[in-house]
This record gives structure tokens, C-alpha cells and sequence, in this order.
């Protein structure tokens, strides 16, 4: 009782309330329905050992439908064609500028082809379209940032070979 009144006085519970609302926006993504990649890398640190599944996404022509549809309907459809059903122990997460995304699978290798297999189709019915790449990730033994650019590495090359590049692995212009 004399703590909430001191904190009251001081504006201490204030702050916290502040500072609590702040840790949630810095964690979770509105726009798109998911975790940021901040909240994503403190699961990751917090993970028990063992072998997990990391799927790296990059969703096409963002750019071209941003400007085409509106940053707020391609929002509306990304996160749309998230919403599907994933396991409570799966994590989803932007990566980087907001068309790529992580998710890291608590199954193996064939659950997780088959849930991108879903989200490919869950992606279509809203007009989109991805690249992606699975690996493995020993947690504790190699850092999930190695493995998610090894991932990155991996669909750019696809994307560069998709897209004709003479340099493939080097940067796509969609």
C-alpha cells in the first residue's frame, strides 16, 4: 500500500505504465499482425537448446504494390495472408524493411514445408506472391542472425536466377 502511494507521488507507476506500453510496441507489429524482429531475436535468445526449423521469407513487388494499392492495403493483405493458423510455439516476425519475414517452426523440415506450402496458397488469395528458403538452426551453436542471412543469401539467389540477373547472389530490382 505505501509503495503504490509513494510511486503514485513520485509518478514512478506513471512511467511504468509508460515503459510497459513502449516494450509492447516495440514488440509486436500492428500493421502486419506479428512480431518485430527485436521481439523475435529475444525469443531466440531465450530458446532451450536443441534443433529448430527457420523458414526466411521475401515477398515480391512490395514496392511496385505500395505504390499501385497503398502501404495501408498491402499491410491489410500481408497481414491478412499471415493470419493463418500457426502452431502456439511457431514465431512469426518482420526481418527487415517489411517484405521480408522470419518464421521459426517448432516441427521438422516436412511441417514446415507444408505450412509454407499453405502460406503460399493463404499469400495468393490476397494478391501476393514470396520467395523463401528453408534451413536448420543447432540453437546454441550457431547465432539465428548466421542462419537467417545464410536463408537471405539463398532467396536472393533464387530471385536473381528467377529474374534473369547476370550477377546472381548480388541485389534484385523488382
Amino acid at each position: 500500500m505505501l509503495r503504490k502511494w509513494i510511486g503514485r507521488l513520485y509518478g514512478f507507476d506513471r512511467e511504468l505504465r509508460r515503459l510497459r506500453q513502449q516494450v509492447r510496441e516495440l514488440s509486436w507489429d500492428d500493421a502486419f499482425g506479428m512480431w518485430t524482429r527485436r521481439a523475435f531475436l529475444q525469443f531466440c535468445q531465450v530458446m532451450p537448446r536443441g534443433r529448430r526449423v527457420v523458414s526466411f521469407i521475401d515477398l515480391n513487388q512490395i514496392r511496385m504494390l505500395n505504390e499501385r494499392l497503398g502501404y495501408v492495403e498491402v499491410d491489410r493483405r500481408v497481414k491478412a495472408a499471415f493470419s493463418m493458423p500457426f502452431r502456439r510455439s511457431d514465431i512469426v516476425a518482420r526481418w527487415y524493411s517489411g517484405d521480408e519475414i522470419v518464421i521459426l517452426f517448432d516441427s521438422d523440415r516436412s511441417g514446415a514445408e507444408r505450412k509454407i506450402s499453405q502460406l503460399k496458397d493463404s499469400a495468393a488469395s490476397q494478391g501476393l506472391t514470396f520467395h523463401h528458403a528453408i534451413g536448420a538452426w543447432e540453437v546454441g551453436k550457431r547465432s539465428i542472425e548466421d542462419v537467417v542471412e545464410g536463408l537471405t543469401q539463398e532467396v536472393t539467389a533464387c530471385k536473381a536466377k528467377a529474374a534473369g540477373s547476370p550477377h546472381p547472389g548480388g541485389p534484385v530490382m523488382i
